[in-house]
Parts: structure tokens; C-alpha cells; sequence
């Protein structure tokens, strides 16, 4: 696409040397239209039904006839962009099993806000949600909210909430597990303030001393032993009081979606109408943050275009 990238060294992630997003789209805009692509913008389409001879693709502007069809429509994240999960409802309406939709990797809300006073406090946490037999572990960036709670590890294990509101969230605030903790602790001299602030931001120590009752003048020679042990929980496994979460509106991906025993793994073709192509968002998976779904949608994609095609 003649697109000038910059290699990003720590994640090995490969970027625009624009740093802008709108950049990649106008490069490949450019390149499909080169090619012959013709794009109609403002229109949605309205239905799906099988012709004599491929398809009628009913829009707001009028019937288009095709012989192939690719259903790429999204889902229902990030509604600003035009995502409605009309396609949803299209493959639904044509017989395929449409697996109940949920907001996947979004920040989570508590209320009330009881950490709204450490709104921008951000670090690398261990995350361990629990919904009945099943346990999920993430780690990665944590950021605190006005509202609750975002940043990596809090999106890949939203996830688990969404799904299920009994679900159990514990936090481990650090890489210290709480044999560590307690080692730091045993050896430290000065103020249990100073002590747990070499590891984690002071703000955040604040709030768990105020949390399990310890002075913030406590020497750590002098901590009492239900307050070393309160402490220790609380830096390796605190309950996160989530209550609810951001929705559609923010959330990275869409969970559910059409069955993918519904289409063919080497094409993406569905198994219910010849000519029809089903890739993206709009099957039922997703990955982890961090360009995995961004990756979905770019190899189905090019699949299922290649297998319409060939078609």
C-alpha cells in the first residue's frame, strides 16, 4: 500500500509513522477503489434474500444485485462508528445461529465510585475473575476511572462480568505474591507507607492502609498481626467492587455472534446459501486486547474475500 511504518521496540508491534489511524483507511479506501472497488456511503442495507441468479441486497438507497455476498457488518461495539448489528439480525433472518451478543473488552463501573479519588492512578496488576467452576486470569496495565475501573487487564477479563454479575473479581496489586509481602515486610525499618510504596503508587497505599485500618504513621517493625495480615490480602487478592459495566459504547469487540459451525473454516462460506460469505466481528469469537481482533478481522476477511471470488 506504499504506507511508510514504524516499529514500536517494546511490543514489537508495527505502527503508521503517522500515528494516524485515518492514515491505514485512506490506504486501503485508496487501494480497493484502484482496483475497482465502487463505495457508497450513507446507506444501510435493509435485508438479504437469495435470487434467481445470487442475491438481492435491499438498501436504503434501492436493491443491489450480486452473485456473492460477504457479510463484514460488525457487531454491535463502538455504535458511533455505524455498527448497529443489522448484519446480525440479516444472518439470523437467513437461518444461521446467532449466539446471544454481549459488550466483550470494556471497563468495568463501580458504584458508587469508591476509588473515584485515585481517577488516572495507573499499574501492571494480576487479575483472577471466578463465575461459578470457571476462573480467568489476566495481567497487564490497571487504570482506576472516575467511574471504575479500565486498561488492559480489566478489558480482557470483562468478559467473565458481563456474562455473569456473581462473578467474583480479586486483584493482586502487584508482581509480590503474599509470601513476598510478607518477607518485605519482616525486613522493612521505616514507616509500612514507605515500605509498600516502593511497589506501588502512594495513593493506592493510602486507600488500602485506610481500607484495613492501619495508622499511616505504623512503623512496619510495630504492624499488629490482624493488620499484616488485612494488608497482605489486600495487596494480593482484593476484591474489586465492580457493579456494572460501560456497555456497547466502549467496548472493544463484540462477544457472540453467528455460530461458526454455521460457516466453513477453510472459506468462511456459510453452510445454509451457496454465495454467501460471513467474516469479522460478526462470528462468534474474539481475542485478547492488543491487535488480535484487529487481526481476526483483517485474515477472515481477506478469506472470505478470496473464497468469493474463487466462488
Amino acid at each position: 500500500l506504499g504506507l511508510p511504518l514504524a516499529l514500536e521496540a517494546d511490543t514489537g508491534k508495527l505502527f503508521p509513522a503517522s500515528n494516524r489511524a485515518r492514515d491505514v483507511r485512506d490506504a486501503l479506501v485508496g487501494h480497493a477503489r484502484a482496483l475497482g472497488a465502487q463505495f457508497q456511503f450513507n446507506v444501510s442495507l435493509t435485508g438479504l434474500e437469495p435470487a434467481a441468479d445470487g442475491w438481492t441486497a435491499h438498501t436504503t438507497r434501492g436493491p443491489i444485485q450480486a452473485s456473492r455476498v460477504v457479510l463484514a457488518t460488525g457487531g454491535l461495539s463502538v455504535p458511533a462508528t455505524g455498527s448497529d448489528g443489522g448484519g446480525l439480525r440479516i444472518a439470523e433472518s437467513l437461518g444461521h445461529r446467532v449466539h446471544a451478543v454481549y459488550p466483550a473488552l470494556t471497563p468495568l463501573l463501580s458504584d458508587p465510585p469508591g476509588h473515584a479519588s485515585l481517577s488516572g492512578v495507573s499499574l501492571h496488576v494480576r487479575l483472577r475473575a471466578r463465575a461459578g467452576t470457571r476462573v480467568v486470569e489476566t495481567s497487564g496495565g490497571f487504570l482506576f476511572t472516575h467511574r471504575g475501573y479500565s486498561g488492559p487487564s480489566v478489558l480482557d477479563i470483562s468478559h467473565v462480568f458481563v456474562r455473569n454479575r456473581d462473578a467474583s473479581i480479586r486483584v493482586q496489586w502487584s508482581r509480590l505474591n503474599a509470601l513476598e509481602w510478607q518477607a518485605v515486610l519482616a525486613r522493612a525499618g521505616g514507616l509500612v507507607m514507605s515500605t509498600m510504596s516502593a511497589h506501588l503508587p502512594q495513593r493506592l497505599v493510602a486507600q488500602l492502609m485506610a481500607e484495613v485500618g492501619v495508622p499511616a504513621e505504623r512503623r512496619a517493625a510495630d504492624l499488629r498481626r490482624v493488620e499484616r495480615i488485612g494488608l497482605i490480602a489486600g495487596l494480593t487478592s482484593y476484591p474489586l467492587p465492580a457493579t456494572g459495566d460501560e456497555g456497547f459504547k466502549k467496548a472493544e469487540v463484540t462477544g457472540g455472534g453467528v455460530a461458526l459451525e454455521d460457516v466453513d473454516a477453510k472459506t468462511l462460506a456459510s453452510r445454509k446459501h451457496p454465495g454467501l460469505f460471513v467474516c469479522g466481528e460478526i462470528l462468534d469469537a474474539f481475542g485478547p486486547i492488543g491487535g488480535h481482533n484487529f487481526a481476526w478481522a483483517w485474515a477472515t476477511g481477506r478469506l472470505a474475500g478470496t473464497a468469493a471470488a474463487a466462488h
